[in-house]
C-alpha cells in the first residue's frame, strides 16, 4: 500500500532552486499586494483636491457675503500706481500654486495694464506681504510700503476630481505588475481679478476666466499628470481672464471721466491719449 508523503517529506525533496522560486513568489505577491493597497489608499486621498484663494475671505474675513459697496468717491491721482497681488490661499503641499507660478501669472496681469498713460507704474506684490484675512488694513500697509494707489487682487478656486474608469487593470510582466492607463482626472479652474481703489475701498473693475482640463494617467504617473493638468488649467483660465481684463481696463478708461463715483485728478498738461505707458 502506497503511503501519502507528508508535508515534511515534500519540503525535504524540494530542490534549492524550487525553494528559492517559492520564497520569491510569496515575497513578490506580498510586495505587490502592499503596493496596490498603498496606491489605492493614496489615490483615494487624491480623489478630490481643492485650492482656494478667496478675495471675499481676504477682504471680509468671517463673512459669507460681501458687505454693501463703498459709497465713497474714489479720488485717483493720475497717473496712478497699481500693485498686482495674489490673495492668500488654503492649499498645502503639491496642490499649492508655487510662488514662481504666481509670479509668472502675475506678469500676465501686469501686461494687461501696461501701455496706458493713466498708469504710472505696476508693481508685483510678493505673496508674503498679504496675510490671511488681512483685509483693507493689510492693503493700507502694503500701499504705504510700496507707494500704491490701486491694487489688482487675483483670486482663484481650483478643484481636481479623480476616479477609477472601470477598465483599469494590472498588467503582469516577468518582473511584476504595472497599472495600465485607466484613472481619469478633471480639473476645474476659475480665476478673477478685482481692482480696488485702496483709499476709498471702491471696486473699479473686475474680470474673470474659467477652464476645464480632463486627462487619464497610470497610478505611477498620476501625480505628475494631475499636476500638469492643474498648471495648464491655471494658464488657460488666466489667458481668458487677461482678455476680459484688457477690455475692462479699456472700459474703465472710457467710463471713469463720466463716473460720479470716480474723481480723476489730472496733472497740468495731461493728455490721456499720450502714447507713453506704465513702467513695469
Amino acid at each position: 500500500m502506497q503511503t501519502i508523503p507528508s508535508r515534511e517529506d515534500i519540503r525535504m525533496t524540494l530542490t534549492p532552486r524550487r525553494r528559492w522560486l517559492q520564497r520569491s513568489a510569496l515575497a513578490l505577491t506580498a510586495l505587490l499586494s502592499d503596493s496596490w493597497l498603498t496606491g489605492c489608499a493614496s489615490m483615494d486621498a487624491r480623489n478630490r483636491q481643492r485650492q482656494v484663494a478667496s478675495v471675499l475671505s481676504f477682504l471680509f474675513p468671517g463673512k459669507d457675503q460681501p458687505p454693501p459697496s463703498s459709497d465713497a468717491v474714489a479720488v485717483i491721482q493720475v497717473p496712478f500706481r497699481i500693485g498686482v497681488a495674489f490673495v492668500p490661499d488654503t492649499a498645502k503641499g503639491d496642490a499649492r500654486l508655487s510662488e514662481t507660478e504666481r509670479q509668472q501669472l502675475a506678469d500676465k496681469v501686469r501686461e494687461a495694464f501696461a501701455g496706458y498713460p493713466f498708469i504710472r507704474q505696476i508693481e508685483t506684490v510678493p505673496s508674503l506681504y498679504l496675510e490671511p484675512g488681512g483685509g483693507f488694513a493689510n492693503l493700507d500697509r502694503v500701499a504705504a510700503l510700496l507707494n500704491l494707489d490701486v491694487v489688482a487682487l487675483i483670486s482663484y478656486d481650483q478643484v481636481q476630481h479623480a476616479d477609477a474608469s472601470g477598465w483599469s487593470f494590472l498588467y503582469w510582466t516577468g518582473v511584476g505588475a504595472y497599472v495600465i492607463e485607466g484613472d481619469r482626472f478633471e480639473v476645474l479652474t476659475a480665476v478673477e481679478c478685482t481692482v480696488f481703489d485702496i483709499r476709498s475701498r471702491r471696486l473699479l473693475m473686475r474680470a474673470s476666466g474659467t477652464a476645464t482640463r480632463k486627462g487619464e494617467a497610470t497610478m505611477v504617473g498620476f501625480g505628475e499628470k494631475a499636476r500638469e493638468g492643474r498648471s495648464m488649467g491655471f494658464s488657460t483660465a488666466m489667458d481668458q481672464m487677461i482678455g476680459n481684463l484688457r477690455q475692462a481696463v479699456q472700459d474703465f478708461r472710457e467710463r471713469a471721466p463720466r463716473d460720479p463715483n470716480v474723481r480723476l485728478q489730472l496733472p497740468a498738461g495731461y493728455d490721456g491719449k499720450d502714447a507713453g505707458g506704465a513702467k513695469r
